[in-house]
């Protein structure tokens, strides 16, 4: 069999996939395939493209043979332009379709024939021409570094005839985004490309279809505590995965992004640090160690909503304790969804811009005006006077800020003095928000301390009949400022994590870890992790007069497993297309990010399926989201290039009689057979499947025919064919061989056996060989066997003995009646004698009977004697016999001497 050269049939699914769809448009409707109705079987009919764009350096097209796989044999010849094959193929129906790659341009010649049986049902061929297509520059994925954008390029710029193409652009929601060979990206995810050539038919001609993934180099989603905030209320970022980075912030319709320092997470005041009702964009960028020229960068966006506007005016004083004679003005600057006042209990819906209130007979005290807007509250105090309070009740205010202590910071004081001694009754302290209420007893002090956070308040004091008076302005408790640092709350870590906490300050940081051990470092130092539950974190100014209070923070880690993982072979086609998965035992896909790698660490794939671009070393990882990573340390594969043909060769002998067998016997590379199939095919070319042949390498059989071997590989293709006829033999010649042979080991003598003419000769003595050659002469005593093969390749088998044969054994007449004719005189003897002479004497010494035989048949009788001389008996009386027996084969010669009686 013949060996060709086959080529990886490359299909990339959501990383770079390119196709030929100028192929799947020349036959996307599959031809009506002939049926030849006396015998429904469906007749071979070969179809393929008439044109191929080379893209890659080489292109793949697609033919079918059609007929009926189950029984026709294909037999694909393909010549290049050169006229020398470029492609041969025979097999059954693995190959009713296949797929064959071109790299050289001009005009090849398809030839197809198909066998059905021992017959040759059809025979065609078509012209294929290969024309050069452009060049693919697309690459499977692209790493997206910052707010830079990412260009791709479709095909090579320098394409002789690239204004010929159209290009058709599309994201993964299938919106066309571009329709040039370039497209400018910033935004992560999947990209498709489309381009081809408009034939005169207005078709499309080489038609290309790829597709690319654009994405960061680390994976991580920023959190947000609400898309939607209202003016006032404070911004909450963070990341799921604990990485520190910069942070910057911009106001959609303005071009400058403000850099708000690094740090894990970032707590903003969209009074003080945004710029107003509006959209924004929070953006956060970090690098990763694997690419350090990369930055991985992700944003966020939000909305800034407008609080309710109100203003309040015209305030006037109550007279008195029980006068009802305060009040003020409001007049809403916004439209308001609500106002409510519940100390008046007060609640009035939908009011709109420039409305007014005119709230009269009012007692002292502080009333809270609540407003909203869209969802968005806005609370504030009103304070009515008290002109006339009863001298009990009168008090002064001192105000303490807030200060710092080892681990934080002490709520500040609103200091109260009672100026005319002690007071019994109760106070209430407002937050100038109206959002905070603090209240308590008054019990015969002359003064009291309330411990709140910094901030503005108002308070007043209620006598036991219920008269209020209120100070007459807000209070303001002085903030102190916590060390600035940020950690998140929770963390989420793979083995030893190098925790620093995120600071620009001069800080020491103590860390207590959940067994209790306490461990100090300055800012920028490492704390190693790995311990999952509680921790509290306290940071603490190394300034000698440190403007900020130390912080403690509790936060929490979760120590999680190494993913386990392995790259697996998921499925193979019998054209080398492979499809790899990455095998998580059973992980939730959501919580792993996943990255492929060829053999320099550039990502080549990020799904948990994969298609190789090409053969050689690759790697896996994965790695758990929202967690640090677990250390890099991929698990390395190879994508071997497939095996689509072994050599293979049949050899058969000949059936050498009735009852016997011929051996077929299978060659080949069977480490990569999985599985071999025997098909016997009788003459008139009816077909049958030998399963109790099944995956034999060597089969005997019985029959005259043509017996075909299939073989499989692990995943069913078929990888070899090869089929051999057997015939009988008719050369009834057989080996010429006696049971028993003699030797003679005194005279290092032994028959010589000849059994006849054949091809070849193996003679064995006890099982070892002794001899090819045609004739052996034996010197050995033992059992012998002979293998002959004659002409037709039969072999037949004979066996022997030999035996020692060196005595000479004699029987002569030693009494002899002239009348009875069965008493004569005569001799006999064995194996080892040739030759014999006889010499009869009577008394007086005289010769009177010679006899010689020099052909002695072993045990029969010769010499016979009537005892006649000259016509005459003999007297009656005693002879003396002589006997001289020869063997030249044995170089022996013996004499013997005996006595005849002769009666009467």
């Amino acid at each position: 069999m013949k060996k060709c050269s086959y080529f990886l049939r490359l299909r990339f699914i959501l990383g770079l996939l390119f196709f030929f769809s100028g192929i799947e448009q020349i036959f996307g409707n599959e031809p009506d395939l002939p049926v030849n109705m006396a015998g429904f079987f469906v007749d071979p009919v070969l179809s393929g493209p008439d044109n191929l764009c080379v893209i890659f350096g080489s292109a793949i097209a697609d033919f079918s043979g059609g007929g009926e796989p189950t029984t026709d044999v294909y037999d694909w010849v393909i010549t290049n332009p050169s006229g020398g094959e470029h492609f041969t193929r025979n097999g059954g129906a693995t190959f009713q379709n296949i797929s064959v790659q071109f790299s050289q341009l001009g005009v090849y010649t398809v030839s197809l024939r198909v066998r059905r049986g021992n017959d040759i049902i059809y025979s065609a061929s078509k012209t294929l021409s290969v024309i050069q297509g452009p060049q693919i520059v697309l690459q499977p994925d692209y790493l997206l570094c910052g707010s830079a954008p990412r260009l791709l390029t479709a095909i090579n710029p320098a394409t002789p005839n690239i204004n010929q193409y159209t290009f058709e652009w599309t994201n993964s929601s299938g919106d066309i985004i571009g329709n040039q060979n370039e497209l400018s990206v910033e935004d992560e995810g999947f990209y498709f490309i489309s381009l081809f050539l408009t034939n005169s038919l207005g078709g499309t001609d080489c038609q290309i279809n790829g597709g690319t993934y654009v994405g960061q180099p680390r994976d991580f989603r920023l959190l947000i505590n609400s898309p939607e905030v209202c003016m006032g209320e404070t911004v909450e970022l963070a990341l799921d995965t604990p990485i520190s980075g910069q942070w910057l912030i911009q106001k959609i319709g303005e071009t400058d992004l403000i850099e708000l320092g690094n740090a894990f997470s970032l707590s903003l005041d969209s009074e003080e640090d945004l710029f107003g009702p509006g959209n924004y964009r929070a953006v956060f960028r970090a690098l990763d160690s694997q690419y350090p020229d990369c930055v991985s960068e992700r944003d966020i966006s939000f909305s800034l909503k407008n609080q309710a506007e109100f203003t309040y005016s015209n305030i006037v004083a109550a007279s008195g304790c029980n006068m009802q004679d305060g009040g003020f003005l409001f007049t809403a600057q916004s439209d308001l969804d609500f106002l409510r006042i519940n100390e008046l209990s007060l609640l009035e819906a939908d009011l709109s811009a420039g409305e007014t209130r005119s709230f009269s007979n009012l007692y002292p005290g502080i009333y809270v005006v609540e407003t909203q807007l869209d969802g968005c509250n806005r609370s504030e105090v009103i304070i009515i006077p008290n002109n006339n309070p009863v001298p009990d009740m009168m008090f002064e205010v001192v105000e303490i800020g807030e200060s710092c202590s080892e681990t934080g910071k002490i709520n500040g004081i609103i200091r109260v003095n009672l100026l005319n001694g002690p007071y019994t009754g109760e106070y209430r302290v407002v937050e100038a928000s109206g959002a905070i209420f603090f209240s308590g007893v008054i019990s015969n002090v002359s003064s009291f301390d309330v411990s709140v956070p910094g901030n503005n308040y108002a308070i007043e004091i209620i006598s036991p009949s219920g008269c209020k008076f209120p100070e007459n302005r807000i209070l303001d408790i002085p903030v102190k400022e916590f060390v600035p640092f940020t950690i998140p709350e929770q963390l989420t870590i793979c083995g030893d994590f190098d925790f620093i906490p995120s600071t620009d300050q001069n800080l020491a940081f103590t860390l207590i870890s959940p067994s209790g051990q306490t461990e100090t470092k300055n800012a920028g130092e490492v704390f190693v992790l790995n311990q999952s539950g509680n921790y509290t974190l306290t940071g603490t100014s190394l300034d000698l007069n440190p403007e900020f209070c130390p912080r403690t923070i509790p936060f929490s880690v979760v120590n999680v497993a190494v993913p386990n993982f392995e790259p697996v072979l998921e499925s193979e086609d019998c054209f080398g297309n492979k499809l790899y998965k990455a095998e998580l035992f059973g992980a939730d896909l959501s919580t792993v990010s996943i990255r492929w790698y060829d053999e320099n660490l550039k990502i080549v794939g990020r799904g948990e399926m994969w298609y190789p671009t090409a053969y050689g070393n690759f790697s896996l990882d994965v790695q758990p989201r929202a967690s640090s990573l677990c250390g890099f340390n991929p698990k390395p594969f190879e994508v071997r290039p497939p095996v689509f043909e072994v050599d293979m060769t049949l050899t058969a002998g000949l059936i050498c009689g009735e009852g016997q067998l011929a051996t077929v016997l299978l060659e080949s590379d069977f480490e990569e057979v999985d599985r071999i199939e025997w098909i016997f095919i009788a003459a008139d070319g009816t077909q049958a499947i030998l399963t109790q042949f099944a995956d034999e390498r060597e089969i005997e059989v019985a029959e005259e025919g043509t017996y075909e071997a299939v073989v499989y590989n692990r995943i069913g293709c078929e990888i070899g064919r090869d089929l051999i006829l057997v015939l009988k033999s008719y050369d009834e010649t057989r080996p010429d061989i006696k049971p028993f042979y003699s030797i003679c080991t005194e005279s290092n003598y032994g028959e010589i056996v000849n059994p006849g003419i054949f091809d070849s000769y193996e003679w064995f003595l006890d099982g070892e060989f002794v001899s090819d050659e045609p004739k052996l002469n034996l010197r050995n005593e033992g059992n012998y066997t002979l293998f002959v093969t004659n002409a037709d390749g039969c072999v037949f088998e004979s066996s022997f003995s030999t035996f020692e044969d060196c005595t000479f054994e004699a029987i002569l007449t030693t009494g002899m009646n002239l009348n009875d004719v069965n008493k004569h005189f005569e001799v006999y003897v064995n194996d080892a004698v040739e030759k014999a002479q006889i010499w009869i004497h009577n008394r007086n010494g005289e010769l009177i009977h010679f006899c010689e035989n020099n052909e002695i048949q072993s045990r029969v009788a010769f010499c016979q004697w009537d005892g006649l001389v000259r016509g005459k008996e003999i007297p009656v009386g005693s002879y003396t016999v002589t006997l001289r027996i020869i063997s030249t084969r044995f170089g022996l010669a013996q004499k013997i001497t005996q006595n005849l009686v002769v009666f009467d």
